[in-house]
């Protein structure tokens, strides 16, 4: 049974906070500060998103929009809920305002409930809600730790009240597994993900801005998991990548990349 699309009840502030300077006195440096808290209906989930930088600006970009926002920054970026945490530290460049590039490393640790952390013998096996359950009823839950590193570049532009936008990572993923197992259900990407291996998103957003506080819009899903030969029982086809899917559905400023339609092809065995 394919996954519905899932709703998103989000509290966010945010803060940019910055060293007291003469007015006349261009801003080159500062401390940046957001917070997200999401509820989280399909799949189920509770999540807080901080993340504080400290920022440079690269260059004087003088009278140009275009490079008004340019910075470098460092930081760390902490995500925290009921059944895991990822403990993230990150570089981020924006040369331009319609581009900017991260790189994040994340350590990774489960806590073994609600159903999480669970683990399979091979990319065809069923991680279906159904599935999930009746792991967690035979105590397949397992606290687990590893390590992720993304690469992440977003592009936007804006004509008139359309705004275009498109982001995509590749991540490589370093989660041991028990019972020699070789694939894990991850819930922040909704996708089965390989013990070791690289996995590749792009979400493409077309919103429009209706008079000062509304912005609605749609969101295309792009996702493609390469697993491992190894990943496979020996009597399944192997050495190929997984199938790439897409789902389609709405989308909002704030949207992040972790909320997609599950592949039909997760409930094969």
């Amino acid at each position: 049974m394919g996954r519905s699309s899932c709703a998103v009840v989000a509290l966010i502030a945010a803060l940019t906070l910055t060293g007291s300077r003469a007015a006349a006195e261009p801003v080159t440096r500062g401390l940046a500060y957001s917070d997200l808290t999401a509820l989280r209906l399909n799949p189920q989930g509770l999540q807080n998103q901080l993340e504080l930088d400290l920022w440079w600006r690269l260059f004087d970009p003088g009278d140009s929009a275009l490079l008004a926002n340019n910075a470098f920054s460092v930081g760390i970026a902490p995500i925290l809920s009921p059944a895991s945490t990822r403990l993230g530290l990150t570089l981020k460049l924006r040369p331009l305002n319609v581009f900017k590039v991260e790189v994040r490393w994340e350590y990774l640790a489960w806590f073994g409930n609600f159903n999480l952390l669970q683990s399979f013998g091979s990319p065809r096996d069923d991680y279906s809600d159904s599935a999930l359950d009746a792991g967690g009823e035979a105590g397949r839950n397992s606290a687990q730790d590893g390590w992720q590193l993304t690469l992440d570049a977003e592009a936007r532009a804006k004509v008139g009240p359309v705004i275009l936008r498109s982001r995509f990572k590749a991540g490589y993923i370093d989660v041991p597994l028990d019972h020699g197992d070789t694939v894990y259900y991850e819930q922040y990407y909704d996708l089965l993900l390989p013990s070791r291996g690289w996995f590749f998103l792009n979400d493409a957003d077309v919103l429009v801005q209706i008079g000062s506080h509304l912005i609605v819009g749609a969101r295309h899903s792009f996702a493609s998991v390469a697993y491992p030969g190894d990943a496979y029982r020996p009597a399944s086809p192997t050495g190929r990548r997984a199938a790439p899917f897409t789902a389609s559905g709405p989308s909002s400023p704030g949207a992040s990349s972790t909320r997609r339609a599950r592949p039909s092809t997760s409930r094969r065995s």
